[in-house]
């Protein structure tokens, strides 16, 4: 098991506009078209994840330089850590934090209501 060296708090109202100024620059709406387009044809359900997976991993890899001042800056604020402090520390302790946030059950209906706004 990973040692995680951090404590992050629960979303609030307040991480709405980074979250979503964030998933902007990752360029959701391009993740959202190629979905669309991996699903239209004859295709089967496994063949649709596996082609969407692939395509989104494209585009989010692609943009992710584009938002890394913003995540540290999210994930400081939620951790109550330094970004710099966050950036030296072990590999792969940024992309936990991110795993998280996102599987904590306390985050669900900020979840919820950012989904209807996207």
């Amino acid at each position: 098991m990973v040692e995680r060296p951090y404590t992050l708090r629960k979303f609030s109202d307040g991480d709405l506009f980074p979250i979503l100024k964030i998933f902007k620059k990752i360029g959701i709406k391009d993740c959202k078209e190629a979905f669309v387009q991996v699903a239209s044809g004859e295709k089967t359900v496994k063949d649709i994840g596996i082609l969407a997976a692939f395509d989104l991993a494209d585009i989010l890899i692609g943009n992710l330089t584009k938002v890394e001042d913003e995540v540290y800056s999210l994930y400081s604020d939620m951790s109550g850590i330094p970004a710099d402090e966050i950036r030296a520390m072990e590999f792969g302790t940024l992309p936990l934090m991110i795993m998280d946030s996102f599987n904590e059950v306390r985050n669900t209906s900020f979840f919820k209501v950012l989904s209807k706004l996207l």
